[in-house]
């Protein structure tokens, strides 16, 4: 039977405090492997904030690896861990930018990436991304990974690739908040669809205009909602994975306040 400790960080970012946001995931990343976890996913944009370009600009979004992830990188293999972890980059060939998630497995190496798809055109908040056009599997630890970040999610398109291709689960990072246009039971739909579980980590806090207190952290298993978290208190969230049984090994998740 193979396990995993698994660690969704549900953070709240502060909008444009990027290295205070640094420091924020460096220790909920710290934590969750004190815990013993061997995966540890952070929610979506979970550096800049969610609104960050209309506040600090994207001039700050560089070609990856740059210095923190290599550092980030260097980190998961130090700790033994495998991180997904939600950040930006700049492509060195045409300058475009992306919404990203970097997987650094905890032998220190950055094993794969996944560029957000579901961009919205007429979305101003992320206005600044060009949107992905991959779906590929991240090959991590032993395991088969499948990304998809927050609105890749709201149809069944990406993930039934995700399934062909041969995923064991799905991660999600989020930044989605209950209103004004919530989830609406797509983690749900997708696992059900699929056969593929889902982990959604998603974030806390507040932005101008925009509220992610309640913002649900969850684990989806054939339709169903087997774990979920939705607390206004930043935290980590562990579960003990079965991937033979395909289902947590609890009801709830352990919780780590990070205040």
């Amino acid at each position: 039977m193979t396990t995993y400790k698994v660690a969704l960080l549900h953070l709240a970012p502060e909008l444009g405090a990027i290295e205070a946001n640094k420091k924020q995931v460096e220790r909920a990343v710290h934590l969750a492997a004190a815990a013993g976890a061997d995966i540890a996913v952070t929610p979506e944009t979970v550096i800049p904030g969610y609104h960050f370009a209309e506040l600090i600009g994207t001039d700050w979004i560089e070609p990856q690896p740059d210095a923190w992830l290599r550092r980030m990188a260097e980190m998961a293999g130090q700790l033994k861990l495998n991180i997904f972890l939600g950040y930006q980059e700049r492509d060195p060939a045409d300058g475009r930018l992306y919404n990203a998630v970097f997987c650094l497995d905890k032998s220190g190496r950055l094993a794969g990436r996944h560029r957000k798809m579901g961009i919205s055109a007429g979305h101003t908040a992320e206005a600044w991304a060009a949107a992905g056009t991959q779906v590929d599997i991240i090959q991590c630890d032993g395991f088969k990974a499948g990304i998809l970040i927050c609105a890749d999610t709201w149809g069944p398109d990406h993930a039934a690739k995700l399934n062909t291709r041969g995923a064991q689960f799905i991660i999600s990072p989020a930044a989605w908040p209950p209103r004004p246009c919530p989830p609406e039971g797509c983690w749900e739909k997708r696992s059900a669809e699929t056969g593929l579980p889902v982990w959604v980590c998603n974030r806390t806090g507040v932005e101008p205009g925009l509220d992610f207190t309640g913002g649900e952290s969850i684990v989806a298993v054939d339709g169903n909602r087997v774990l979920e978290y939705d607390a206004p208190e930043p935290a980590v969230l562990l579960f003990n994975w079965d991937d033979q049984a395909r289902q947590p090994q609890q009801t709830a998740f352990e919780i780590i306040p990070l205040n």
